[in-house]
């Protein structure tokens, strides 16, 4: 990609930071894909991995409710005796074929269905409750990076700037020294500077490359697409309950995280589950029924019903194991409690120093570093500085434009980790 490809490229990934429109400029021969964040969270919905294995693993336990609704879990059995009968105590000895007919059906009479359907319910809540905690990681990475991708294209456009500035500093040095306002070493100097921004802007477009691929891989996108990215913002648009105090958003996240609701739909999913070895300890009845003919003119039918008696077995290995995975359960939820108020704690935290530091850099630092460059270069060309000052303000300058991209960008990850600590939608304008 050639230079004013870049430039184009950039201004288009990142005209919405100014609340601009893209432009419809590009290379032909590279396609372009128009990518919003809404876009960009429903595609991740389907290319994620670890969302996409929640929803299989999701639909793997809701399958198990056709297992659980069968009314009889045994199919019955059936056997055929078949041979030839010889009967020496009579006079005369009597011969014929002789048969039987065996079927028996076990029957479940403790409702052992109703338990296996409860089971299975519980299992699904617990699936659900693991495919929502799914889509609250994959929503916080793919904000993530989508933000960044933003901010690494608007890094673009800082260099491209920085270059075009070093570019205009050599031709008048040039210029200056033509017309013997000015030595060589300026000129060197200048060459030197220009030399050392371009190296500079190839590394801002190799970090865009960068997370621009990893952006679309999030979203299933074929990697040689360029990203429009059309959603965007200064700063995050979060809604005020993310500055409330940190104990009113951890109270929030107990009522809302995932993590936490599964862990709590896991107990009565654990409690069902022991219900159901309960009731499948108690014995099934054995229906059977049985047609015989012995020899001609003697025939036999009835039926038999059989009980086997729950003695040595009574699902006491499993129970036993079910009560050990509770135990675990609660030592889990007892940690989780501890790490989610560690979590939002932290990251409201980041979030109000951040903010405070955004606020005070635009305010303090940018607009004197971008007067004084702009004052540098005309006492420069007025013969009042040398070339080596101004390089020095434009340096700084550039510095003080990236760094004010690296607080963007870390306040944009602070507010989406507050996001997912707490486990609900806090930023304003991206969807759910």
């Amino acid at each position: 990609m050639n230079r004013i490809a870049c430039l184009i490229y950039a201004l288009l990934a990142v005209s919405s930071l100014f609340g601009g429109h893209s432009l419809a400029v590009a290379e032909e021969s590279v396609a372009r894909s128009e990518l919003s964040v809404g876009d960009a969270l429903a595609l991740a919905k389907l290319h994620i991995p670890q969302l996409v294995r929640a929803q299989s693993e999701q639909r793997v336990v809701e399958s198990r409710r056709e297992g659980a609704k069968l009314w009889l879990t045994q199919n019955p059995y059936a056997s055929v005796l078949v041979g030839k009968r010889k009967e020496t105590t009579s006079d005369p000895i009597a011969t014929g074929v002789q048969y039987q007919i065996h079927v028996e059906q076990a029957l479940e009479i403790a409702g052992q269905r109703w338990a296996r359907l409860s089971a299975v319910a519980s299992q699904v809540e617990v699936a659900k409750a693991q495919t929502a905690l799914a889509q609250v990681e994959s929503r916080a990475l793919l904000l993530t990076s989508y933000v960044q991708a933003s901010l690494a294209a608007q890094r673009v456009v800082v260099a491209l700037g920085r270059e075009e500035t070093a570019e205009k500093l050599l031709l008048s040095a040039k210029a200056r020294l033509e017309l013997g306002a000015t030595g060589e070493l300026e000129v060197n100097l200048a060459q030197i500077e220009k030399g050392r921004v371009r190296a500079e802007r190839v590394q801002t477009e190799v970090l865009l490359i960068d997370r621009q691929t990893q952006l679309g891989i999030l979203c299933g996108l074929a990697p040689t697409n360029i990203l429009l990215l059309t959603t965007s913002h200064t700063d995050p648009p979060l809604i005020d309950t993310a500055y409330e105090k940190a104990d009113s958003l951890y109270s929030l996240a107990e009522q809302v995280r995932s993590d936490l609701l599964v862990i709590r739909r896991q107990e009565v999913a654990l409690d069902r589950e022991e219900s159901r070895l309960h009731r499948e300890a108690i014995p099934s009845l054995l229906v059977a029924f049985d047609y015989q003919r012995d020899l001609p003119g003697q025939t036999f039918w009835g039926g038999t019903v059989g009980l086997s008696l729950p003695i040595w077995n009574r699902n006491q290995g499993p129970i036993a194991q079910v009560h050990a995975l509770e135990q675990q359960r609660q030592a889990e939820e007892r940690l989780l409690r501890t790490r989610i108020r560690g979590e939002v704690t932290l990251a409201h935290r980041k979030l109000q120093l951040l903010r405070k530091q955004v606020e005070e850099f635009q305010k303090e630092v940018l607009p004197p570093a971008e007067r004084n460059i702009e004052l540098l270069r005309r006492g420069w060309q007025a013969g009042k500085f040398d070339l080596f000052r101004v390089i020095t303000a434009s340096r700084e300058l550039m510095e003080a434009r990236l760094r004010h991209l690296d607080l963007l960008e870390e306040l944009w990850v602070a507010a989406i980790e507050l996001e997912r600590a707490v486990g609900a939608p806090l930023l304003q304008g991206v969807p759910s």
